[in-house]
């Protein structure tokens, strides 16, 4: 999963970190790469366009621009690979 969301990060600029230990992920959307400034809106409009597909996905963060994964550690890799994949459609719309 997490070799996955950092593909995504060097395609989609608005990633701006991919981090996590375990099962337990998280990207970070931000404004700018370099100064790193929340994108809360993105966040929002992301979750909105996942949800819209049929996957629930968890905002958190002090600024509300941290998206958090924990799927469970028995899920199948199908399923797992069919969430990446309307996370990453996701992100060509917003």
């Amino acid at each position: 999963m997490k070799a996955r969301l950092t593909a995504m990060a060097e395609k989609f600029d608005i990633i701006g970190d991919v981090r996590g230990r375990g099962a337990m992920i998280a990207i970070e959307l931000v404004k700018d790469r370099d100064t790193k400034e929340p994108n809360p809106e993105a966040t929002a409009a992301l979750a909105k366009a996942c949800h819209q597909e049929g996957l629930l996905v968890l905002t958190c963060g002090t600024y509300g621009n941290v998206l958090r994964f924990l799927p469970p550690l028995v899920i199948g890799e199908d399923l797992l690979g069919e969430g990446l994949d309307i996370i990453e459609q996701a992100f060509t719309r917003i």
